[in-house]
């Protein structure tokens, strides 16, 4: 250090406060890049939440002593501590979807009247509720309106509850129709006495959700109708396009379906008589006969008719009489049939269906950029294919139906291959690519400042230290040269040789030669 301090002791002040501040800022570039990377990493903890989960929250965070940053709407804790920060708040049941449930009666409530209980029973069931439609994909949060009426003594004072739903969707998120009955069903279901056609949801665009779910569109047809409709023809198309694909290869055919459904829903009861059958339903038969003898004389009377008395018996002339009915009720044989017809049967199915041919292999001597010769496909081919068709969707020539295949060459118009993307990076990649950047880009900084900032500052230091000594060594030996010249009597050659060596010294180190002549003057 001893040659370093009398350097430094020799430099001008200008010189030494360059060369302070470029330690100093290489010594603060090195503090600055080693805190860099022993900063601790956040990650988002949670992002969007209702403000009193998210104050909920961040009260629990300061509870257990983890650090956490808010921003705006985002609450992030290190990285490392992300999942265990996680599982502990799911513990105490947060976030909690942005209302209370039913730990709302966690604790013993006891004085409060029935009307709070009430009021307190349907903040649970809206918040519970509330928390289980936000679990569903696309939705961002929910809020959960109840109306439940209190119980009348007689059944036709009960009223029935209803519920209002309001969604707010995540970005870019759209409910289908399906979604939208599944969250009407899940409401309806929880609740006594609600009806799902009592349930009403809007999102936060003010759109009513529950009537797009079932309103017809221009064309008769209800969301519900368009996505089955859809559905049976992507449907019909993929069966039939991976049929003739297994034939004849992958990419040889193309399929389009289109079908006409029926739109109304038909409800018909039928009673049907058949005169030629009849059956005894009832039959009722009355039959009666009556008979009597002529008789004697005698005087009328009781007397007359009585034995052993002598008198005489009192006769008249019998009479007869029959009555015969007879009722017989037939009833004709009768059939009711009840035929329920739901929309959605077919009543027109269209299909058309591109088949590729096939194709010559070229020939060895071939030019470049040669194309292959085309072969189309023969009738009996296409006949096939079109027999295969009409068997995979069902072919109905009475109800009108259309099978069209057509054969084209696809060689000339195959899509551009798309360039394939990059395998994703496994997981323990992904963990230690992050770490291996930051640390060696500190590690680069730092060997970057030693060989192009310090190494460069001490070389140059150590050069001007030598040609220093050198100078202080060379001024004496050339004025001695002279001087030796002056007293032998040589000539002027030798006093110019002297000084021109001099000169070239004091040219080749200008800065270290004022250096040394400054010294002198100092002495002096």
């Amino acid at each position: 250090m001893a040659p370093v301090s009398k350097q430094l002791k020799a430099m001008s002040s200008m010189k030494l406060g360059a060369l302070m501040s470029i330690a100093a800022l290489t010594a603060g570039a090195i503090i600055f890049l080693v805190s860099w990377s022993q900063r601790t990493e956040y990650g988002v903890l949670f992002a969007g939440l209702d403000p009193g989960d998210a104050g909920q929250i961040i009260a629990k965070l300061g509870d257990k002593n983890i650090p956490y940053k808010v921003d705006g709407g985002i609450i992030s804790v290190p990285e490392d501590k992300i999942h265990e920060t996680r599982m502990e708040l799911a513990g105490d049941g947060l976030p909690g979807g942005g209302g209370v449930g039913f730990e709302l009666f966690d604790k013993g409530n006891f004085g409060l009247t029935d009307f709070v209980q009430r009021i307190n029973f349907r903040r649970a069931m809206q918040g519970e509720l509330a928390r289980s439609i936000s679990r569903i994909k696309g939705v961002r949060s929910a809020r959960v309106h109840l109306v439940m009426p209190e119980k009348g003594v007689f059944l036709e004072d009960e009223k029935k509850a209803r519920a209002s739903i309001v969604l707010m969707l995540r970005p870019g998120a759209r409910l289908s129709g399906g979604d939208v009955k599944a969250i009407v069903h899940l409401v309806a279901g929880g609740l006594q006495n609600l009806s799902p056609a009592d349930v009403t949801i809007v999102d936060t665009e003010g759109r009513l959700l529950t009537a797009s779910a079932d309103d017809e569109d221009g064309s008769g047809f209800s969301a519900s109708q368009m996505d089955y409709k859809k559905k049976v023809e992507i449907d019909m198309a993929a069966r039939v396009q991976s049929m003739i694909e297994r034939a004849f290869g992958s990419g040889k055919a193309v399929a389009r379906v289109s079908v006409e459904l029926e739109r109304r829903r038909v409800d018909r009861t039928e009673e049907i008589y058949d005169p030629d059958s009849q059956v005894v339903r009832s039959e009722q038969r009355t039959k009666e006969s009556m008979g009597g003898s002529g008789g004697g004389g005698g005087v009328p009377g009781v007397l007359s008719n009585l034995p052993g008395k002598g008198g005489k018996r009192s006769g008249a002339q019998g009479t007869f009489s029959k009555k015969e009915d007879e009722v017989l009720n037939y009833e004709l044989n009768k059939v009711v049939k009840r035929v329920v017809e739901p929309y959605g049967q077919i009543n027109k199915l269209s299909v058309s269906v591109l088949v590729d041919g096939s194709y010559a292999p070229l020939a060895a001597d071939a030019p470049e950029g040669a194309k292959r010769k085309y072969i189309a496909r023969t009738p009996e081919e296409l006949g096939k294919i079109t027999a295969m068709v009409k068997g995979a969707v069902g072919f109905n020539e009475e109800r009108g139906d259309i099978i069209s295949v057509v054969n084209i060459p696809f060689e000339d118009r195959l899509p551009v291959t798309a360039v394939p993307l990059p395998e994703e990076a496994p997981p323990m990649l992904e963990k230690v690519m992050p770490l291996a950047v930051k640390y060696g880009s500190v590690g680069l900084s730092v060997l970057f400042l030693i060989f192009f900032v310090l190494r460069p500052i001490i070389k140059r230091l150590t050069l001007e230290k030598d040609a220093l000594e050198t100078i202080q060594k060379s001024f004496p030996m050339a004025f001695e040269g002279s001087e030796r010249a002056l007293e032998s009597g040589a000539g002027s050659e030798e006093k110019l040789e002297a000084t021109e060596r001099l000169k070239q010294l004091v040219m080749e180190n200008p800065r270290q030669a004022a250096m040394v002549i400054k010294g002198w003057m100092q002495e002096r």
